[in-house]
C-alpha cells in the first residue's frame, strides 16, 4: 500500500518569506555593527595619539596669550630674545615691569618732565622694613585724633589742611584694614616707596594700600592721601554741583557701555565707569577714543582700541577685558550739564592712587 503523498501546506511560502526577511535584517545589523566598531577604533587611535594642534590657514597664524601679559603673541614667527639692559627706552622698561609684576603701568613724571620707569620688588612679609611700617601704621591708628596723627604722615605741613577738612568738615573716618596680603618696594627714578596691601571689607574692589616714604631723617611716614583715597570733593557734592572746574578724584575705573546726553556718540567717546573707593557712588566718564589719552585709558581697563599712534609711543600695558584700575583723574562736567552722571575725563594724574613728585601738577 503506497504512502499517501504529502501536500505542501499553505503556510510554507509565508515561512520562507519571513526567513528571508530575518536574514536580510541580520545582514543590515552586522554592517551597522561593523561601522560602529570601525568608528570606535578610529577615535580610540586618535585618543592614544594625544591632542594635536589645530590647523590654521596661512593668512591667520596661531596665537596665544602670554601668561605674564595680556598681549597676544604670534607663534608662527620666531620669538625674539628679550633686549639686554641699555638697549631699550625707559617707557619700554615701564611697560615690561608692569606686565611682569602685575603692577600699574604707564609713565611717571618728575618736575623736569623726564620719563621715569616704574619698578616693583616684592618683599617677604617678615622683612624688617615691613615690620617697621606696620608699627608706624599701628601708632597712626591708635592716635587719639587727627592732630596726633600728623606726626606719622608724610609731608604733614601740606596735608594738614586736607586732614582737617576730611575729619572735621566731611567727618569721614579711615576704612578699617584687615590682614596683610603683600609687601614690596615701588621705585621711580630716585623715589622709593614701601607698599603694603591689606584686605578691606569696605573696599571690596580695591582693598587697602598703605604707602610709606622715608623723610629726610630716614623715618618711615604714611602717605595719607593714597591711604584714605583723598578726592578734592566728596562724591555727593561733586555730583550735586556739576562743576565745570577740574576736580582731582581717586576712582576705581572699568569699562562702561552707557552713552547718553552730551556723550551719546559712541564712535567718538570711550565710556568709563568711575566708582568711589567705597563703591557707594559712581559716574560715567568720557574721553575721546582717538586721542593718545583715550587709548592709554582704554589699555588700563582692558578695552583694545584701534589706533594709528606711532610705534614706541609710551603706553600702559593692555590689561585683560573686564579689568579694574585704580586711577587718579581730573574730572569736569560739561557746560550746562544735562545730567549729574556724565562727566568728561580731563586728565590722568596717575594709574594708581599714589602720586610721585611732579604728578600732582
Amino acid at each position: 500500500m503506497s504512502e499517501p503523498s504529502v501536500q505542501p501546506s499553505a503556510t510554507q511560502p509565508v515561512r520562507r518569506k519571513r526567513s528571508k526577511k530575518v536574514s536580510f535584517m541580520l545582514q543590515l545589523y552586522s554592517l551597522g555593527l561593523i561601522g560602529v566598531l570601525a568608528a570606535a577604533g578610529y577615535f580610540g587611535y586618535r585618543l592614544l595619539q594625544g591632542p594635536q594642534a589645530k590647523r590654521m590657514p596661512v593668512s591667520a597664524p596661531a596665537t596665544k596669550v602670554s601668561p605674564t601679559s595680556s598681549t597676544i603673541l604670534n607663534t608662527s614667527a620666531t620669538v625674539p630674545e628679550p633686549p639686554k639692559p641699555g638697549q631699550f627706552t625707559l617707557a619700554q622698561v615701564a611697560k615690561a615691569e608692569a606686565a611682569k609684576q602685575g603692577t600699574p603701568g604707564g609713565q611717571l613724571y618728575d618736575p623736569r618732565s623726564k620719563d621715569v620707569a616704574l619698578a616693583f620688588e616684592s618683599l617677604p612679609l617678615e622683612a624688617p622694613q615691613v615690620a617697621e611700617a606696620q608699627a608706624v601704621l599701628a601708632k597712626y591708628l591708635q592716635a587719639a585724633n587727627w592732630h596726633e596723627r600728623l606726626s606719622f604722615v608724610f609731608e604733614p605741613e601740606r596735608v594738614e589742611a586736607l586732614m582737617q577738612q576730611q575729619y572735621e568738615e566731611r567727618q569721614v573716618q579711615d576704612p578699617e584694614h584687615g590682614r596683610l596680603l603683600a609687601a614690596g618696594l615701588i621705585t621711580a627714578d630716585t623715589s622709593k616707596v614701601l607698599n603694603l596691601q591689606f584686605t578691606c571689607t569696605t573696599r571690596p574692589d580695591a582693598g587697602m594700600r598703605a604707602n610709606f616714604h622715608r623723610n629726610r631723617n630716614g623715618a618711615l611716614k604714611l602717605d595719607w592721601e593714597s591711604w584714605v583715597a583723598w578726592s578734592e570733593k566728596p562724591w555727593p557734592e561733586f555730583k550735586k554741583d556739576r562743576s565745570q572746574i577740574e576736580v582731582v578724584m581717586r576712582v576705581i575705573a572699568s569699562e562702561s557701555h552707557y552713552y547718553n546726553y552730551e556723550f551719546s556718540e559712541k564712535w567718538r567717546w570711550l565710556a568709563v565707569k568711575l566708582r568711589s573707593p567705597d563703591g557707594l557712588h559712581n559716574v560715567t566718564g568720557y574721553v575721546e577714543r582717538t586721542s593718545l589719552f583715550g587709548v592709554a585709558l582704554a589699555n588700563l581697563i582692558g578695552v583694545p582700541l584701534p589706533h594709528k599712534l606711532p610705534d614706541g609711543t609710551p603706553m600702559p600695558a593692555l590689561n585683560l577685558p573686564g579689568a579694574k584700575a585704580l586711577l587718579t583723574l581730573r574730572l569736569a562736567f560739561p557746560n550746562q550739564a544735562q545730567s549729574d552722571h556724565c562727566v568728561k575725563i580731563v586728565g590722568l594724574l596717575a594709574d594708581r592712587w599714589l602720586l610721585f613728585p611732579g604728578e600732582a601738577k
